[in-house]
């Protein structure tokens, strides 16, 4: 799973230099994703700041609660995502907007979504620099649909 996550940060990088804002919040983006698949709720909570808060009423504690829930109730995790924008408004502060699919089987790609029983959602992602590091800050989601990844 190192290797994958590797793999998958260097190919987030390859379009900007390395140290760039948008380099580093889509390498925890990234890493997000690969969390999220691995099942790893350490790597979650390195990934949201302390003083995460979202709409839903939720602070970190309590997303970490979530995670580890579904975690248990689900074996096997796989993940398909898409970051359809990304922008640093100011410094130290960043928004995404990304498409998310959930399932318990693989995702081979956006086109096998409709055979699938996979959650899809839309989540608006804000996130902040923290003493060097990028973390997520608040989140809000809503459903999407498989044409939605298309």
């Amino acid at each position: 799973m190192k290797r994958l996550l590797g793999a998958l940060i260097l190919l987030a990088c390859a379009c900007a230099p390395a140290d760039a804002p948008e380099t580093r919040v889509r390498a925890v983006l990234v890493g997000l994703e690969a969390a999220v698949q691995a099942r790893d709720v350490g790597a979650l909570k390195d990934a949201l700041s302390p003083d995460y808060k979202d709409a839903q009423g939720n602070d970190r504690r309590a997303v970490l609660a979530l995670a580890t829930a579904h975690f248990m109730r689900n074996q096997s995790v796989y993940v398909l995502s898409r970051i359809r924008s990304l922008e640093i408004p100011e410094p130290r502060f960043a928004r995404a907007d990304a498409l998310v699919a959930l399932a318990g089987v693989p995702i081979r790609d956006a086109l096998s979504l409709p055979g699938l029983n996979a959650d899809l959602y839309r989540f608006d992602v804000r996130l902040r620099e923290e003493s060097g590091e990028w973390r997520i800050v608040s989140a809000a989601w809503q459903p999407a649909t498989a044409g939605d990844f298309e």
